[in-house]
């Protein structure tokens, strides 16, 4: 555990060193290393900063924070890895740290769903998942064009089936996937998950996944 005055001393050099969002940001980050250590001004809104930041400028605030915080000897129960960035390229194949990292080696179907979920941050409610049908076709469709169109659309249609399994089936398999190729550390954030009656999600930051397509009705930005 670190004492409060040794965090106050770093605090108030990096107060100094760095001005503006930046330092209140590592003041905030510093406020995470261990519940009740310190409290955070009330009448600070970090959400609202955190909002006006770039990905690039929050990771590098993330990292130089962890970097300092061992030079401090602050330990973690968690992996200080940096956080997954994931990279959607043109024929929707789903890579990691980079553009031209390795591909999540996900089966075409499994991938639609994935690519459903970071489309959409809030979460999906499972008894709702009929409402996606028409756009998860439409992103199995870009996934495998050539899977004839009959086929890909009873596929569809057995994943969003109330009364099928087939959805719940492939986030199994989903998951089961990420378990099998990322560290613990790592795996958190990209698993879908949630309690029943509550949306599923995956928890990973809209910020850190990057589209050089999107399914039809999404615009297309590119890398």
């Amino acid at each position: 555990m670190v004492v409060v005055n040794i965090v106050l001393i770093f605090v108030d050099e990096y107060m100094s060193e760095y001005a503006g969002i930046e330092a209140q940001l590592a003041w905030m980050l510093l406020f995470s290393i261990e519940d009740g250590l310190l409290r955070e001004p009330s009448e600070i809104d970090y959400a609202r900063m955190l909002e006006g930041l770039e990905a690039a400028e929050l990771l590098a605030l993330v990292r130089e924070a962890q970097r300092r915080l061992m030079k401090m000897g602050v330990k973690n129960d968690t992996d200080t890895q940096a956080p997954v960035e994931l990279y959607i390229d043109k024929d929707y194949r789903i890579r990691m740290g980079g553009p031209a990292g390795t591909p999540i080696p996900f089966r075409p179907l499994v991938r639609a769903v994935f690519i459903l979920f970071l489309r959409h941050p809030e979460g999906i409610l499972l008894k709702d998942r009929a409402r996606f049908r028409k756009e998860l076709e439409d992103i199995y469709q870009e996934i495998a064009p050539n899977v004839d169109a009959e086929d890909r659309r009873r596929r569809v249609r057995k994943l969003t089936d109330l009364e099928d399994n087939a959805f719940s089936e492939n986030l199994s398999v989903l998951n089961a996937t990420l378990d099998r190729i990322l560290p613990v550390s790592q795996v958190h954030n990209l698993k879908v998950q949630g309690n029943n009656g509550y949306p599923r999600r995956i928890p990973l930051s809209p910020l850190l996944v990057h589209w050089e397509c999107a399914p039809t009705g999404h615009p297309r930005v590119d890398l």
